[in-house]
Formats: C-alpha cells, structure tokens, sequence
C-alpha cells in the first residue's frame, strides 16, 4: 500500500461514488427481473450485485440469450428514476476545478444514461475525460477503461488518483498503477470494499478530496 497519493488528476466511478443511484438500481432490477418471472429482493440483491451487471444477471439464472433485451429494458426502466447526486460530490469535484486537479469520469454505465444524468445534474462540463462502457472492450477490474481515460487526459497513472465505491474500481487502479481511494457507497458492498485495501480508504468524498489535496 502506498502511503502517499501523487496528484494531478483525480477520476471517479459514477454509480455509487458521484451518483447516488443504488436505490435507483435496485427498483429497477425489481421491475426487470420480474418482466422474466425472476424474484428479486434485497437479499438477492445483497447477494448477486457486482458493477459488471451481467454477473448480476448470471447470478440470478437469466438466460445469457436475454441479455440484450434485459439491457434495453433496463434503459427504459431507468428513464422513469430521477437522478441525483451523492451528498458533497458537486462540492468535492468543484473543489478539484478550483484547485487545478484535472478530473475524469470512468464508468461501466452506458454512455447514452450517464450523459443524460450528467446533463440534467449540471455536472457534465466538470470532466476533462468521460470513458462509459462502450468505450473499453474489457469491464472493471480490468484498467482498459481507465487507463484509455488517462490517455485522453495526458496523464501518467503514477500522478493520478481514482476514486470508487467497489472492489472492482480498486483491483482496476491498482492494475493501472494508480493510486487507489476507496469510498463507502450505498451499493451492499461496503465489506468488500474494506477488504480490498485501497490505499486510501475515506469515509465520504469530502474527506477523500481533502485527504488528496492535502497530499
């Protein structure tokens, strides 16, 4: 574990770590997997869930065969959902523009979603860099999509800092070689994220941003 973050440029998961959107996922799932006769409650929720849907979607014994349906009426379900952000992380990305911290935007959500929310939360012109899922062939914890973000933004992965709710975003920095920061989201993954060691594990964006800047 390293004890010191370098940094010029902080970028973030979305679902869970900027996007409040874990109460949004689980009504949608509801609704999805009951369109397919499939029950789905928290605990199965708790059980099955993973940034990599389709684990979700293996977990729960939907035929792989349906699994472009289920993303389309996924989409559809979600439209109904009014986004919103997770306390402070406005606060905590306009934070990193004023102090000359170049940002970026990594996400396993598809990019149609993720630019409608980021246009209706205001938030879309505070990324220098936005990869979704249609940009990398590989999912998280791969760093293919993160390190194609660091591409875009012309930083090295030595200076830079990634910022995650999940084990997948910190196996996917620590295989970017990036610094690692974890913080709890409301996704049923909070033990695992502890688990996973990020170099720095902070108990809400506001002390993540103010633990990197101080470093």
């Amino acid at each position: 574990m390293r004890t010191a973050a370098p940094g010029r440029a902080v970028l973030f998961d979305w679902d869970g770590t900027l996007a409040d959107s874990a109460e949004t996922s689980f009504r949608c799932y509801v609704r999805l997997f009951g369109s397919f006769g499939i029950a789905f409650d928290r605990v199965r929720f708790e059980a099955t869930y993973s940034p990599n849907w389709y684990k979700t979607y293996a977990a729960v014994g939907l035929p792989q065969e349906r699994w472009g349906e289920a993303d389309a009426l996924w989409i559809d379900l979600y439209r109904d959902e009014t986004p919103a952000l997770v306390p402070g992380a406005r606060e905590a990305l306009e934070r990193l523009r004023d102090a000359g911290r170049a940002r970026g935007l990594v996400t396993s959500g598809s990019r149609e979603r993720v630019a409608q929310d980021l246009v209706v939360l205001g938030v879309d012109g505070l990324f220098g860099a936005i990869v979704c899922s249609e940009d990398a062939r590989l999912k998280k914890p791969h760093p293919e999509a993160l390190l194609l973000a660091l591409d875009r933004m012309g930083t090295e992965p030595g200076r830079a800092a990634y910022v995650g709710d999940s084990p997948e975003d910190v196996e996917m920095a620590r295989a970017a070689g990036v610094f690692s920061v974890g913080v709890p989201g409301g996704f049923p993954n909070r033990r695992a994220l502890r688990a996973s060691a990020p170099d720095l594990l902070a108990s809400d964006l506001a002390e993540a941003v103010q633990a990197l800047l101080r470093r």
